[in-house]
């Protein structure tokens, strides 16, 4: 799992390295959000981080971290939490004033944990998924509260419900209004 982080990392790290020397503004976007997966039925937190390409292209990782929660499989009283990475891209288009809906599309990883307190074993399920999807954000000056929906492809199909808010941080060529 380790290994599959710093895979992440260095991946977002090269695609801003790549965008760096163009001589336009530059803006990344902060986020935290609580998150549902509605096929395991556990809450969780979103932390990520997005880089926009451009005024429409956005894309980053995202790290999804799902709390333990008790249940029952079969007659056995089981643990589950998960951690998800993913790597998603957003096209923004604007509908009305601050108004912005977009498409997600991107790859996820997944590894779930369920521990099975009465026999004291802990099993491990990691895969892959293709995750499409749409949202709607609303800007507010740097900050944007936000609503997503995401359906994964792949070893297991499920879906999220993702609700937060963004805050964008801008350096660079800055666009000027009125006399300079």
């Amino acid at each position: 799992m380790k290994s599959t982080i710093k895979v992440s990392f260095a991946v977002l790290v090269l695609l801003l390295l790549f965008t760096i020397g163009a001589n336009a503004q530059k803006k990344i976007g902060i986020d935290l959000a609580g998150i549902r997966n509605m096929h395991s039925h556990i809450n969780g937190l979103n932390i990520s981080a997005f880089y926009h390409f451009s005024e429409k292209f956005v894309g980053g990782i995202e790290v999804n971290r799902y709390f333990p929660s008790e249940r029952k499989k079969g007659t056995e009283d089981v643990t589950l939490s998960a951690l998800d990475i993913d790597f998603n891209f957003h096209y923004l288009i604007p509908i009305h004033h601050n108004w912005k809906f977009y498409p997600v599309t991107g790859i996820s990883h997944t590894s779930e944990k369920e521990f099975v307190p009465d026999l004291n074993e802990t099993l491990y399920e990691r895969f892959w998924s293709f995750n499409t999807g749409a949202g709607m954000l609303w800007e507010v000056g740097h900050w944007s509260p936000h609503i997503e929906y995401v359906f994964t492809w792949g070893h297991i199909n499920q879906q999220f419900l993702l609700a937060g808010l963004s805050y964008e941080i801008e350096w660079g060529n800055k666009k000027h209004h009125g006399k300079e």
